[in-house]
């Protein structure tokens, strides 16, 4: 059965409806929206979630990344549910904060420490904080494009289009946020992903004011270009030059590897940003790193912290205990398979742009794909930058997937979980290629 939407009947649009007298465009997350209505879902098992209207979709998002193992994981439910008998969150510690913390301090080598919190804008907030306090330097340097979370600073320059993005070697900063501080373009500088040259000149240029290097090693709005390992060398060892850390962003990436892109890359940072798959599925983030850097969060002697950190629901145990139920599943041959689910995913998809004979490519790594539908090659956010004509067919082809029981980005980003089948990968190239046949004849 294929989907029925948009229909003004379905309960989904009801919902909708139903929604926006009570929040502002009727849902709290601008990314879940699809005009007309968003989809609302009643459940999910696995790789395929089920709407209130009784569509089932395969599910190409995954809750942006966050969901790992399946929906519904079976032993994730059974933890928590033991779990929930014992209470929800308390104003005391429990033992499930140290077990997941030392799970990952194992499992990615830069970090020998770890705070939790609450999100991954959390974390990348967390640990621009304690950069800035380690430090004692304000000035960020970060990714043109690149998302990081809502925090301010972290979201500099994540929509800047061509008309006020800047020369190549010098992009402009530009706020996200309406209404953001004007202040934010002495305190956070513009790269490009992968210019190296650019790198070594802005950090050098920031020197003594800069703190950190933010830097996600494959972001996904910059179109999940390949790491030029130049640009990554360059900016450790400049970083270090000057005195300032590198704060890399994993709160995606982590789920590349058991020990993140940092151990697939070689990369060594100060700082590790963490979320969405350490928290099994319940909110989550986790800024880790050395010991001498994560101090700043530590109380000696009754004083207060450089960096305090609160947070009502930080650690609590049912987050605790569902990343640990999630993460200790995960071993070499899970990500081996994600690793094969990825790869199938993106030749087939290769094979099928070259029989319909569109210019379009896609790219990724391990479960995660994006799709381009043009021929530039992505090095950088200018590349993967749609125009409105782009952007127009890549939201026709969300609608036209959805059609075929297939839930996709409205931008092109796809990512499956350990759940998906090779006959879900079947259905899913099938219906890519009915979507594509239909927005390209």
């Amino acid at each position: 059965m294929g989907s029925n939407y948009p229909a003004a009947t379905s309960r989904s649009a009801e919902l909708h409806d139903r929604g926006k007298s009570v929040i502002p465009d009727g849902v709290s997350r601008s990314t879940v929206i699809i005009r007309p209505h968003p989809i609302y879902v009643d459940h999910a098992q696995g790789a395929w979630v089920t709407d209130v209207d009784g569509n089932r979709y395969l599910d190409c998002n995954n809750n942006f990344t966050s969901i790992i193992l399946g929906h519904a994981d079976p032993k994730i439910e059974s933890a928590v549910r033991k779990q929930l008998a014992s209470g929800t969150a308390f104003s005391m510690a429990t033992e499930s904060e140290i077990q997941l913390a030392e799970l990952l301090c194992d499992r990615v080598a830069s970090c020998e420490q770890i705070r939790f919190c609450n999100s991954g804008t959390e974390a990348v907030m967390g640990a621009i904080k304690a950069a800035r306090a380690f430090t004692e330097r304000p000035a960020i340097i970060k990714v043109e494009g690149s998302y990081h979370g809502t925090y301010d600073h972290a979201e500099a320059s994540l929509g800047s289009d061509p008309s006020n993005w800047g020369l190549p070697n010098r992009p402009m900063t530009i706020p996200y946020a309406s209404g953001a501080p004007g202040s934010l373009t002495d305190e956070v500088v513009i790269v490009q992903f992968n210019d190296t040259k650019g790198m070594s000149e802005a950090i050098q240029r920031v020197g003594p004011r800069l703190a950190a290097v933010l830097l996600d090693p494959m972001p996904s709005r910059v179109g999940m270009p390949t790491l030029d390992p130049l640009f990554v060398e360059a900016i450790r060892n400049e970083t270090r030059a000057v005195g300032a850390l590198l704060i890399l962003d994993e709160v995606i990436s982590l789920r590349l590897g058991p020990g993140g892109a940092q151990a697939i890359h070689n990369i060594d940072p100060d700082l590790t940003a963490m979320a969405k798959i350490i928290g099994g599925g319940f909110p989550v983030g986790a800024i880790g790193g050395k010991s001498q850097v994560m101090d700043v969060f530590a109380a000696v002697h009754g004083n207060r912290a450089a960096v305090p950190s609160g947070g009502t629901y930080t650690a609590n145990p049912i987050t605790m205990t569902a990343g640990f139920a999630c993460m200790s599943q995960l071993d070499q041959s899970s990500f081996d398979r994600l690793a094969d689910i990825g790869m199938q995913i993106r030749g087939g998809l290769t094979d099928l742009f070259a029989t319909l004979s569109l210019g379009w490519h896609v790219t990724g790594a391990g479960s995660l794909f994006r799709i381009h539908p043009h021929q530039r090659l992505i090095n950088s956010y200018r590349d993967a930058h749609l125009d409105s004509d782009e952007t127009a067919l890549m939201e026709l082809l969300q609608r036209r997937l959805l059609e075929h029981e297939v839930y996709f980005s409205s931008y092109g980003m796809g990512c499956m979980n350990l759940a998906t089948s090779d006959s879900d990968i079947e259905h899913f190239h099938k219906a890519m290629n009915k979507a594509l046949t239909a927005i390209s004849s």
